[in-house]
């Protein structure tokens, strides 16, 4: 893999991102750097594949095991995926965005 100029030492992979649920923090058309490496903390921003698309959103995990996939902003419900135990399982993370 040919690595971009620009492209810091850790990152594995970029891309653009091209939906709006990160706004304020990941401006749409923003290029982002993604580590498959670097460990993913509770409201790291994420890349992930869920229901065959590719999103990028803050990881959050609740008490009973569901993970909650955040938009920037968290008073946009529409932004935020709610994936019990068993959805899940069908989500995979992709990397760490490095911000």
């Amino acid at each position: 893999m040919r690595r971009e100029d620009g492209m810091p030492p850790e990152a594995d992979f970029s891309l653009v991102i091209t939906e709006g649920a990160m706004e304020s923090l990941i401006p749409r058309g923003s290029r982002v750097y993604v580590s498959g490496r670097a460990e993913l903390r509770e409201m790291d921003a994420g890349l992930f594949l869920y229901d065959g698309r590719v999103i990028c959103r803050r990881w959050c995990e609740d008490y009973n095991g569901a993970l909650i996939l955040l938009g920037a902003d968290e008073s946009r419900r529409e932004d935020c995926i709610y994936l019990n135990r068993e959805q899940r399982k069908r989500c995979l993370c992709l990397g760490k965005v490095l911000i």
